[in-house]
Parts: structure tokens; sequence; C-alpha cells
């Protein structure tokens, strides 16, 4: 059926080894095929971070071109289209400050050459006609998180899930719902801390909210096993005054964007992260699906 694969952010090796794993082999185009004409949806982070972003998207493109997977964006794709955009009130829709080329660094390098810059317009057009999400029968496929309020608005506004340049000017804005429906679809659900607390995050900025697990019921969980980030002064204490939302349809969906560690093990029966930070020395992961709704760790793939 499906071969789900999370964040690759330019680690081509990997994928190359990852889908030799899973049975699939370039044809004489190049192109990677299955011989059961199996498909391989690809949940995003192409680029940025990696020391092989051409090579990815050019394996993840000619897949996708091919017939031999489905791809959908995620943040960093996202965040290339706006700052590559010019902003109309001046500078671009994504600031050109330190802090975004930076993290944009690895891919500018890329393509720094004016050979390749063409080809990176190319790539930046392409992004456009990835969708944000994808609802096949049996599964949902979402780069962050699938709330089905911020779905269902990106539906009606955007024609197959697919981002426009006006509608990224508008998400560029603050106080809109566009902008809150693609934050939290490619970015995470996010929460005030408590105690007017904060913490320094792996950029070294001052937080004072932190993503959180939507997969996890708040109303019986502790903040540890809620908030991404565990902070020691609220280990132990149960959720208060939170929205109450969590994912607990019987649609097993799956993601990446959370940058997981450790042996990869399944969040909940209807619910798989794919990322298991393959940038900072894990493990590029998969998982093998054949149709079940229960989702099964067993299924869960990666090159030993």
């Amino acid at each position: 059926m499906y071969d789900l694969i999370g964040d690759i952010h330019g680690h081509a090796d990997e994928l190359r080894a990852l889908l030799t794993y899973l049975g699939y082999h370039p044809d004489a185009a190049g192109t990677f095929r299955h011989p059961d004409n199996r498909q391989v949806i690809f949940l995003g982070d192409y680029v940025d971070r990696g020391p092989k972003i051409r090579e990815t998207l050019q394996l993840v493109r000619g897949m996708v071109d091919g017939g031999a997977a489905l791809a959908i964006l995620g943040n960093h794709e996202y965040n290339a289209m706006a700052y590559a955009l010019p902003d109309p009130a001046g500078g671009y829709l994504r600031a050109h400050n330190r802090v975004h080329t930076e993290q944009h660094q690895a891919t500018l390098d890329a393509f720094a050459t004016p050979a390749l810059q063409a080809e990176w317009q190319a790539y930046l057009a392409w992004f456009y006609t990835l969708p944000l999400a994808l609802e096949l029968p049996g599964l949902r496929a979402v780069h962050a998180c699938w709330e089905p309020r911020h779905i269902a608005y990106l539906r009606a506004e955007l024609p197959d899930l697919r981002l426009t340049p006006d509608f990224i000017a508008r998400a560029s804005r603050s106080g809109g719902p566009e902008i809150d429906a693609v934050e939290i679809t490619l970015k995470g659900r996010e929460a005030l801390l408590p105690q007017s607390l904060g913490f320094l995050d792996k950029g070294g900025h001052y937080r004072t909210k932190t993503r959180v697990r939507w997969w996890t019921n708040p109303l019986t969980a502790t903040y540890d096993t809620y908030f991404m980030e565990d902070l020691p002064e609220l280990r132990g204490q149960p959720v208060a005054n939170l929205d109450p939302w969590y994912y607990q349809e019987e649609k097993p969906v799956f993601f990446g964007h959370y940058w997981l560690h450790g042996a990869p093990q399944l969040l909940q029966p209807h619910a798989a992260c794919l990322d298991y930070s393959v940038a900072k020395g894990g493990q590029l992961v998969g998982y093998r699906w054949d149709g079940e709704q229960t989702l099964r760790p067993e299924k869960l793939v990666w090159v030993p």
C-alpha cells in the first residue's frame, strides 16, 4: 500500500538506504520504484540542515513526478517559500535576518552558484504543488498537526490544500485565521507555560510557549507527558486550564516534525510520528502501511 517516510532534511544517502531496505530500486531513469507498485508518502522537510539537499529534492521530486510517491509540504519548505516572496510593504515575507538566514543557509549554499539558481526557483515553484495535508482512504498525513477545524478552514480557502503566494502573504500577518491554520498544521500546537515559566530553545531564544503532544489527552496527562519541553518545575503536575482537544479519531494519522529521539515507537494506536532526528544523528524512519486502522509497532521501519 504506502510506505510513509519522515523528515529527511537533505540526508539523501540515508533516504536511498531506507528506500532500498523497503524494497525500492532505481529504474532505467533513476526513479526509485517498488516491484509491487507500493508508493511512498513523504511527510515534508526535505530542505535545510543536511549535506545533500539538492540530491534529496531530485530524488523526492523524481519519485513524485514518476508516480512512485506522494509528498506533502513541511514547515521548512513553507519558510523557504516565504523567504523568497517579496513583501509589498518592503523586504520579504520571511525577513532576511540573521536567524532566518542561518536556518536556510545549508539550502542557500546548495544552490549558491548562478548556474543552480534557476533549478532552485523551479523547486520553489514545485513546492506550490505540494498539499499541506493528505486524506486518503484509510489514512491521513500531515507535517505537524492534524486539527480538524484548521484542516477544514484550509480546505475551504485553498484548492486541493495547495498554497498560493497571496495566502502566504495573508498568513504572514498576525491576527488572521490564515496564520493560525498554517502555523498549527505545519509547526504544531503550542501552549503558554504556566507560572510565568520559560526556557531557552536549541537556538538560544527564550520561549514562554512550548509545543504540545496533541495526540495525548491533556485531561489525564501531567505537564511532562503533555508538553514537548520537559521543565523540572512542572514534572508530575496535572495539566490545567488548557484546551482539552486531542486527536482521538480511529483513522490513523502520520506526521513528522517533532525531533523525537531513541528507539522509534508508536505514540498511540492511531498516531505515528516518523521524525527521529536524522539531521541530529538519529534515524530516518518509515512506516510500512498495509491498510490497518490500528497501527502496529512492528511496522515501523529504519535501516539497522
